[in-house]
């Protein structure tokens, strides 16, 4: 029996940020299935994913009255 890296603690940071960088995957279920996907931050994807929201949240801040 095989276990999902996603339900071992082992790989959460601070408890809820998941951290893998032997996962492939970008995004993964949470540990409880039923509240969705979450980010894989050991990804190298992942930055330009962050870069872009943070980019689109400040132009908003900037230039949207």
């Amino acid at each position: 029996m095989n276990i999902d890296p996603v339900d071992n603690i082992v790989n959460y940071k601070m408890g809820f940020i998941y951290w893998n960088p032997q996962d492939s995957r970008l995004f993964v279920p949470k540990r409880e299935r039923s509240m969705g996907h979450t980010l894989n931050f050991a990804h190298k994807m992942n930055i330009l994913i962050l870069l872009a929201i943070s980019i689109l949240f400040v132009y908003t801040l900037l230039y949207l009255p």
